[in-house]
């Protein structure tokens, strides 16, 4: 799915942020936990769709986890989220590698 589809799907579905939390290390692989889809309403944002179901959406919202990382092959236990904004078209991976918090813009 090219970024600009996945941009588009998600404002077709109302959403403004697409949360995808993920873990891996070395010699066990990766995991993606549930998606989650939220809209701003007002200054609180809320959950549009929740899902763990394997179609091509999810697809490409988990994509940035294994271009960076692939199989986790010789990485320590990386635990963290790919954050995809609508607003400002940006997404951006974090959490903690090893003992060291990180924060990557992608896009």
């Amino acid at each position: 799915m090219a970024l600009t589809a996945v941009w588009e799907e998600l404002e077709r579905r109302g959403a403004s942020i697409a949360l995808v939390p993920f873990s891996g290390r070395g010699g066990e692989g990766g995991r993606i936990g549930r998606i989650v889809l939220r809209r701003l309403q007002g200054d609180a944002l809320v959950q549009v769709e929740r899902w763990c179901d394997r179609d091509e959406l999810a697809f490409a919202l988990e994509a940035p986890v294994w271009d960076r990382y692939g199989s986790f092959a010789g990485h320590p236990r990386i635990g963290g989220e790919v954050t995809w904004t609508l607003a400002d078209r940006s997404i951006v991976i974090a959490g903690v590698r090893g003992r060291e918090r990180f924060e990557e813009v992608i896009a």
